[in-house]
Protein backbone atom coordinates (compact mmCIF):
# COMPACT_ATOMS: atom_id res chain seq x y z
CA UNK A 1 0.00 0.00 0.00
CA UNK A 2 1.59 3.53 -1.00
CA UNK A 3 1.96 6.05 1.39
CA UNK A 4 -1.73 8.54 1.82
CA UNK A 5 -1.21 11.74 -0.55
CA UNK A 6 -3.25 14.74 0.16
CA UNK A 7 -4.52 17.05 -2.48
CA UNK A 8 -3.52 20.38 -2.03
CA UNK A 9 -4.24 24.18 -3.15
CA UNK A 10 -1.85 26.89 -3.93
CA UNK A 11 -2.16 29.96 -5.81
CA UNK A 12 -6.11 30.38 -4.13
CA UNK A 13 -6.46 27.25 -6.03
CA UNK A 14 -5.24 27.65 -9.17
CA UNK A 15 -2.28 25.17 -8.65
CA UNK A 16 -3.65 21.38 -7.46
CA UNK A 17 -0.72 19.88 -6.00
CA UNK A 18 -0.52 16.22 -4.85
CA UNK A 19 1.30 16.10 -1.53
CA UNK A 20 2.41 12.86 0.86
CA UNK A 21 0.50 13.53 4.13
CA UNK A 22 3.69 12.45 6.24
CA UNK A 23 6.78 14.32 5.54
CA UNK A 24 8.19 16.94 3.64
CA UNK A 25 5.34 19.21 2.42
CA UNK A 26 5.65 22.30 0.55
CA UNK A 27 4.25 25.77 1.79
CA UNK A 28 4.84 29.20 1.87
CA UNK A 29 8.64 28.98 1.14
CA UNK A 30 7.83 27.70 -2.08
CA UNK A 31 5.77 29.81 -3.41
CA UNK A 32 7.76 32.79 -2.35
CA UNK A 33 10.34 31.71 -4.02
CA UNK A 34 8.74 31.30 -6.71
CA UNK A 35 7.42 34.62 -7.06
CA UNK A 36 10.91 36.09 -6.98
CA UNK A 37 12.74 34.70 -9.87
CA UNK A 38 12.80 37.15 -12.36
CA UNK A 39 12.01 34.73 -15.26
CA UNK A 40 10.32 36.23 -18.72
CA UNK A 41 8.73 35.00 -21.69
CA UNK A 42 11.00 32.87 -23.19
CA UNK A 43 13.30 31.92 -20.55
CA UNK A 44 14.92 28.53 -19.30
CA UNK A 45 14.83 27.60 -16.10
CA UNK A 46 16.21 24.96 -14.23
CA UNK A 47 15.36 23.64 -10.33
CA UNK A 48 17.81 21.99 -8.42
CA UNK A 49 15.96 19.96 -5.97
CA UNK A 50 12.64 19.81 -7.64
CA UNK A 51 10.51 17.56 -4.99
CA UNK A 52 6.83 18.12 -5.94
CA UNK A 53 7.58 20.59 -8.46
CA UNK A 54 5.43 23.53 -6.48
CA UNK A 55 8.02 26.32 -6.72
CA UNK A 56 8.17 25.44 -10.64
CA UNK A 57 4.71 24.55 -11.25
CA UNK A 58 3.94 28.30 -9.10
CA UNK A 59 6.26 29.71 -11.92
CA UNK A 60 5.20 28.86 -14.96
CA UNK A 61 1.70 29.63 -13.82
CA UNK A 62 3.14 33.10 -13.66
CA UNK A 63 5.22 33.48 -16.67
CA UNK A 64 3.96 32.57 -19.80
CA UNK A 65 5.98 30.25 -22.29
CA UNK A 66 9.11 29.59 -20.70
CA UNK A 67 10.65 26.25 -20.54
CA UNK A 68 11.61 24.30 -16.84
CA UNK A 69 13.86 21.64 -15.99
CA UNK A 70 14.05 20.15 -12.94
CA UNK A 71 16.82 17.88 -11.20
CA UNK A 72 15.54 15.44 -8.54
CA UNK A 73 16.48 12.14 -7.26
CA UNK A 74 14.21 10.83 -5.14
CA UNK A 75 12.15 8.16 -6.35
CA UNK A 76 8.79 8.47 -4.76
CA UNK A 77 9.04 13.04 -5.43
CA UNK A 78 9.76 11.78 -9.39
CA UNK A 79 6.53 10.13 -9.14
CA UNK A 80 4.53 12.78 -7.26
CA UNK A 81 6.00 15.78 -9.11
CA UNK A 82 5.20 13.77 -12.55
CA UNK A 83 1.78 13.78 -11.43
CA UNK A 84 1.77 17.01 -10.52
CA UNK A 85 2.78 18.45 -13.66
CA UNK A 86 0.55 16.43 -15.77
CA UNK A 87 -2.49 17.28 -13.53
CA UNK A 88 -1.80 21.21 -14.13
CA UNK A 89 -1.07 20.49 -17.75
CA UNK A 90 2.28 21.85 -17.89
CA UNK A 91 3.75 18.53 -19.93
CA UNK A 92 5.19 20.80 -22.61
CA UNK A 93 6.46 23.36 -20.16
CA UNK A 94 7.96 21.55 -17.55
CA UNK A 95 10.19 18.22 -17.90
CA UNK A 96 12.13 16.62 -14.71
CA UNK A 97 14.76 14.29 -14.68
CA UNK A 98 16.86 11.92 -12.15
CA UNK A 99 19.46 13.91 -11.18
CA UNK A 100 21.66 14.16 -8.32
CA UNK A 101 22.24 17.64 -7.10
CA UNK A 102 25.17 16.14 -5.22
CA UNK A 103 26.97 13.58 -7.54
CA UNK A 104 28.83 14.21 -11.04
CA UNK A 105 26.73 15.14 -13.65
CA UNK A 106 27.43 12.33 -16.12
CA UNK A 107 23.99 11.43 -17.02
CA UNK A 108 23.05 15.17 -17.71
CA UNK A 109 25.07 15.78 -20.59
CA UNK A 110 21.99 16.35 -22.30
CA UNK A 111 21.54 19.70 -21.10
CA UNK A 112 24.04 22.08 -22.46
CA UNK A 113 26.04 23.94 -19.32
CA UNK A 114 25.86 27.65 -18.79
CA UNK A 115 22.76 27.93 -20.82
CA UNK A 116 19.94 28.46 -18.17
CA UNK A 117 18.36 32.46 -17.25
CA UNK A 118 17.64 31.58 -14.11
CA UNK A 119 18.74 28.81 -11.51
CA UNK A 120 16.80 28.27 -8.16
CA UNK A 121 16.88 26.22 -5.64
CA UNK A 122 15.27 25.47 -1.88
CA UNK A 123 18.69 23.42 -0.24
CA UNK A 124 18.39 20.80 2.55
CA UNK A 125 18.65 23.44 5.47
CA UNK A 126 20.58 22.14 8.42
CA UNK A 127 24.10 20.55 9.12
CA UNK A 128 23.98 16.95 9.82
CA UNK A 129 25.94 17.16 12.97
CA UNK A 130 23.94 19.56 14.42
CA UNK A 131 19.96 18.64 14.50
CA UNK A 132 18.59 15.51 15.51
CA UNK A 133 17.06 13.75 11.95
CA UNK A 134 13.06 13.52 11.52
CA UNK A 135 11.87 9.95 10.94
CA UNK A 136 10.35 10.32 7.73
CA UNK A 137 12.70 9.72 4.87
CA UNK A 138 11.14 12.92 2.55
CA UNK A 139 11.76 15.29 5.11
CA UNK A 140 15.15 14.10 6.10
CA UNK A 141 16.28 14.25 2.86
CA UNK A 142 14.60 18.02 2.46
CA UNK A 143 15.96 18.68 5.52
CA UNK A 144 19.24 17.51 6.43
CA UNK A 145 22.42 18.52 4.70
CA UNK A 146 25.93 18.07 4.97
CA UNK A 147 29.03 20.74 5.56
CA UNK A 148 29.40 20.76 1.65
CA UNK A 149 25.60 20.73 0.81
CA UNK A 150 24.96 24.39 0.11
CA UNK A 151 28.49 24.17 -1.63
CA UNK A 152 27.98 21.74 -4.02
CA UNK A 153 24.37 22.95 -4.66
CA UNK A 154 25.74 26.25 -5.82
CA UNK A 155 29.04 24.52 -7.85
CA UNK A 156 25.92 23.03 -10.10
CA UNK A 157 24.20 26.38 -10.04
CA UNK A 158 27.08 27.95 -11.67
CA UNK A 159 27.46 24.87 -14.19
CA UNK A 160 24.24 25.60 -15.65
CA UNK A 161 23.99 29.12 -15.03
CA UNK A 162 24.70 31.05 -18.58
CA UNK A 163 27.07 34.95 -17.95
CA UNK A 164 24.17 37.35 -16.64
CA UNK A 165 22.05 34.76 -15.47
CA UNK A 166 20.54 34.39 -12.20
CA UNK A 167 20.92 31.94 -8.90
CA UNK A 168 18.45 32.32 -6.22
CA UNK A 169 18.44 30.01 -3.24
CA UNK A 170 15.95 30.03 -0.36
CA UNK A 171 17.30 28.86 2.93
CA UNK A 172 17.97 28.84 7.06
CA UNK A 173 18.93 32.23 8.50
CA UNK A 174 21.87 30.59 9.78
CA UNK A 175 23.23 29.72 6.47
CA UNK A 176 23.44 33.26 5.78
CA UNK A 177 27.18 33.68 6.16
CA UNK A 178 28.14 30.52 4.17
CA UNK A 179 25.57 31.54 1.29
CA UNK A 180 27.15 35.18 1.33
CA UNK A 181 30.55 34.03 1.26
CA UNK A 182 29.98 31.21 -1.65
CA UNK A 183 27.81 33.50 -3.66
CA UNK A 184 30.39 36.55 -3.82
CA UNK A 185 33.20 34.67 -5.35
CA UNK A 186 31.33 34.08 -8.56
CA UNK A 187 28.18 36.38 -8.01
CA UNK A 188 27.48 40.07 -8.20
CA UNK A 189 24.56 42.21 -8.00
CA UNK A 190 23.79 40.20 -4.88
CA UNK A 191 20.38 40.81 -3.16
CA UNK A 192 19.22 39.61 0.28
CA UNK A 193 15.65 39.40 1.93
CA UNK A 194 15.28 37.99 5.11
CA UNK A 195 12.07 36.10 6.03
CA UNK A 196 10.14 37.24 9.38
CA UNK A 197 7.27 34.39 9.59
CA UNK A 198 5.68 37.01 12.09
CA UNK A 199 6.16 40.34 12.63
CA UNK A 200 8.68 40.83 16.10
CA UNK A 201 10.26 37.65 15.62
CA UNK A 202 13.81 37.22 14.56
CA UNK A 203 14.07 36.18 11.09
CA UNK A 204 13.92 32.36 10.20
CA UNK A 205 14.92 32.02 6.40
CA UNK A 206 16.55 34.39 3.47
CA UNK A 207 16.19 34.69 0.06
CA UNK A 208 19.73 35.15 -1.60
CA UNK A 209 19.87 35.61 -5.43
CA UNK A 210 23.06 37.02 -7.58
CA UNK A 211 24.06 37.33 -11.06
CA UNK A 212 26.63 35.80 -12.56
CA UNK A 213 29.45 37.83 -13.53
CA UNK A 214 27.61 41.21 -12.77
CA UNK A 215 29.96 43.82 -10.77
CA UNK A 216 26.66 45.26 -9.08
CA UNK A 217 27.24 45.66 -5.38
CA UNK A 218 25.22 43.95 -2.83
CA UNK A 219 22.21 44.85 -1.99
CA UNK A 220 19.83 43.94 1.81
CA UNK A 221 16.61 44.28 1.36
CA UNK A 222 13.97 45.27 4.45
CA UNK A 223 12.68 41.63 4.57
CA UNK A 224 9.20 39.72 3.99
CA UNK A 225 6.80 39.35 7.58
CA UNK A 226 4.04 36.47 6.85
CA UNK A 227 2.09 37.58 9.95
CA UNK A 228 1.42 40.82 12.06
CA UNK A 229 1.17 40.37 15.55
CA UNK A 230 -1.99 40.27 15.09
CA UNK A 231 -1.73 36.94 13.34
CA UNK A 232 -2.82 38.45 10.20
CA UNK A 233 -1.39 38.24 6.64
CA UNK A 234 -0.58 41.32 5.08
CA UNK A 235 -2.36 42.16 2.19
CA UNK A 236 1.07 42.53 -0.14
CA UNK A 237 1.71 39.01 0.98
CA UNK A 238 -1.79 37.62 0.73
CA UNK A 239 -1.48 38.94 -2.71
CA UNK A 240 1.89 36.86 -3.07
CA UNK A 241 0.63 33.74 -2.09
CA UNK A 242 -3.09 33.55 -3.81
CA UNK A 243 -1.63 35.28 -7.16
CA UNK A 244 2.10 34.44 -7.14
CA UNK A 245 2.81 37.80 -8.37
CA UNK A 246 6.60 38.87 -8.90
CA UNK A 247 8.35 39.68 -5.79
CA UNK A 248 10.93 42.47 -6.43
CA UNK A 249 13.46 40.95 -4.50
Amino acid sequence: MGKIQTLDNFLGGKLKIYQFKEGYRAGHDSVLLASSIKAREGDLCLELGFGTGVVSLCLAKRVPNIKIIGFENDSEMLKISKKNIKLNNFNKTIKVFNIDVEKKIENSKFLERHSFDHVYANPPYFIEENFSQPINKNKRVANIGSKKTIEKWLKKALTFSKSGGTITFINHIQNLPELLFLFSKKLGDIKITPIFSKKGKKASRVLISGVRDSKKPLVYNEGIVFTNRDNKIPKKIDKLLRDGIGFNQ
